[in-house]
């Protein structure tokens, strides 16, 4: 991919449509090895947006291909991923087309200005060999505009917001314990108070009680920024704690969308019911069957809906026809044909 260095336009971005939108976009690994290509189809067909001021969850298990997806629309693409259709776009960038597109100069200017990244492990992001205050100076010190006296105030108090005190600027990241490097993380992450803000399972390294406590933060500083979230992680309970509009996906693509309450409520595909019907209930002790089979391997994917060989619902039609996005109500879409005998068997 060719990059633009004089087309593209940064905009504030607040109030302009989607945040996000993302068209029909299929990212793949193209693997060459002993002569022989492979394709592995991590994201095929990956339609969605996000709106202004709002979380969206991300959900699916393991090789369902959120982490492609992310690293889709943060722009990391590296080989052999590649992007092979479809298209990305930010209401803050104007006269591009995704952010692996932008000229390395733009790119520069959006990365923490305007997007930015909590990544899925805290020692991912801060360098272990330098104190949390040269963190802070790497990523943010350019964009904001301050004196270092002014740079340093601000980062004082921003770590306030997150419940930790200034001395640990002069840490070292393995100095920290794993709920403070996290929450050092998420201050980087929106101290430039960014447009879009990017959560790859932020949390999943956490005890439940400091996962807990991280999530109120991560909220409460989204809201009083007014930044949109993609936030991505396969447990359902923290987005039912968290979101404001869920997808799910399976096997490379978005098979269920709605509101994060509806979708507990009222799920029309069968793999967004077995997700929701595996999370434990006070007082119920019923016992709970996992899903029977394994996801297909994205380099050779089944014909049809990709769920269809562990699905109880499926028909002849669900293994020769894919099945499309398709509204049910308001804010809801589902990639399902059975998806009325789903809703009337709950």
């Amino acid at each position: 991919m060719s990059a633009v260095p004089n087309t593209a336009r940064l905009t504030t971005g607040r109030d302009t449509g989607p945040v996000v939108s993302a068209r029909d976009l299929r990212a793949w690994y193209r693997l060459s090895m002993f002569g022989v290509v492979r394709e592995v189809k991590a994201v095929d067909g990956v339609s969605f947006e996000i709106r202004s001021d709002e979380i969206y969850g991300l959900a699916g298990e393991s090789s369902s291909g959120k982490s492609t997806l992310v690293k889709t629309i943060a722009g990391a693409i590296r080989p052999p991923l590649e992007i092979v259709g479809g298209e990305i776009a930010f209401n803050f960038m104007a006269g591009t087309d995704g952010l692996h597109r932008a000229s390395g100069e733009v790119a520069g200017q959006v990365r923490w200005r305007h997007l930015s990244y909590v990544m899925q492990g805290s020692m991912s992001v801060l360098n272990p060999v330098r104190r949390v205050r040269a963190s802070f100076a790497d990523f943010a010190f350019r964009h904001m505009g301050l004196d270092r006296a002014g740079f340093e105030a601000a980062v004082v108090s921003h770590l306030a917001r997150v419940n930790l005190e200034a001395s640990v600027l002069d840490a070292y990241p393995h100095e920290l314990s794993g709920g403070m490097r996290q929450r050092v993380t998420i201050a980087l992450a929106t101290i430039c108070r960014p447009n879009f803000v990017i959560a790859d399972e932020p949390t999943t390294a956490l005890d439940v009680v400091v996962q807990k406590e991280v999530l109120g933060m991560f909220r409460g500083i989204q809201r009083e920024m007014g930044s949109s979230v993609l936030f991505v992680t396969h447990d359902m309970g923290v987005h039912a704690h968290l979101t404001d509009r869920l997808g799910i996906m399976y096997a490379g693509r978005l098979v269920e969308e709605a509101r994060t309450r509806d979708l507990f409520a009222r799920p029309r595909h069968p793999y967004t019911r077995h997700l929701i019907e595996s999370l434990p209930r006070i007082g119920d002790d019923k016992l709970r069957r996992g899903l029977e089979g394994s996801p297909p391997s994205l380099a050779d994917p089944p014909d049809g809906c990709r769920f269809h060989p562990r699905c109880s619902f499926a028909t002849e039609r669900c293994r020769r026809e894919v099945p499309a996005m398709t509204p049910v109500g308001l804010d809801h879409r589902v990639a399902c044909f059975e998806r009325d005998r789903v809703e009337a068997s709950q």
